[in-house]
């Protein structure tokens, strides 16, 4: 997986569900474009943790591979 392309897909998202209204900021009225790419940065980790298990669990023979 490239990184640095799956941060700009995913603050893409992000970036449009804020346009979109399916994500609101109601603390200040306001999401700058650093907290969307924090935003960015955390689901990235998230993806890549799950992946890190996913492998984990497939290597100790606890689910199937696909």
């Amino acid at each position: 997986m490239d990184k640095d392309k799956a941060k700009v897909i995913l603050k893409d998202a992000i970036n449009k569900a804020f346009e979109d209204g399916e994500l609101a900021d109601n603390r200040a009225g306001y999401v700058g474009e650093e907290t969307i790419s924090l935003m960015a940065e955390a689901s990235l980790g998230v993806l890549l943790a799950v992946e890190d298990v996913q492998d984990y669990l497939r290597k100790e023979g606890l689910v199937k591979n696909d």
